[in-house]
């Protein structure tokens, strides 16, 4: 009875059969794409947060520098403080100044020192990155670098003391620039001293130049 009905039945069996397989599969492809996307949608969700937080945490980190370069450049008098720092963050090629607050009617050394190969200036950035502190009074003679020397002199800088800044790992990040236009009388281990100290709190929130 059965074989008699399966075979007056067959194409009808068939295709019912078929037809439940591709259902299922459509359901169950339906299914898995739904929890993809929503799993992507999640990561997606996850990945904006964190990187509004990066954004919030680096502005500000940006603001605590900002107060501190302020801060030295009305304890020492000085004409500018800036800070340059190689860039990409794990491939240096380029040397940039990344932050920077000057007194009022001193034009910005920023607009001058933006992108410099650091094989344009193989010499300062050895000397910037290996050495903790670096003073030059004078730029003609104490600068040998050539095109380091060239870019001061353009932005008009006459005295000059760079403190290195370095991550938790010890490597170079970057240094902290205070100078003058015209040079001053002042006393170097005070100077130095307060420099260290906004070096410290700079070094280990210094974001990553963009």
């Amino acid at each position: 009875m059965a074989k008699e009905f399966f075979s007056n039945n067959k194409t009808t069996i068939i295709t019912a059969f078929f037809v439940l397989i591709t259902t299922i599969s459509t359901a169950w492809l339906t299914y898995n794409q739904s929890t993809k996307d929503k799993m992507t949608d999640f990561k997606i969700e996850q990945l904006r947060i964190e990187n509004d937080e990066r954004i919030a945490t680096n502005n500000r980190h940006i603001a605590i520098i900002h107060g501190e370069m302020w801060e030295l450049l009305h304890k020492l008098d000085a004409d500018r403080c800036f800070i340059i720092q190689p860039h990409p963050e794990h491939k240096h090629l380029f040397l940039s100044v990344a932050l920077e607050v000057d007194r009022k009617g001193i034009s910005a050394v920023k607009d001058i020192f933006q992108n410099i190969p650091i094989s344009d200036i193989a010499g300062f950035v050895k000397d910037a990155a290996t050495t903790i502190w670096l003073y030059y009074d004078d730029i003609n003679i104490q600068v040998s670098d050539k095109k380091a020397q060239s870019l001061m002199l353009l932005a008009g800088s006459a005295q000059i003391a760079i403190r290195q800044l370095v991550d938790v790992k010890g490597s170079w990040i970057g240094s902290l620039v205070v100078e003058n236009i015209n040079p001053k009388e002042y006393d170097k281990n005070a100077s130095m001293e307060i420099i260290k100290n906004s070096a410290n709190t700079i070094q280990f929130i210094l974001p990553p130049i963009n």
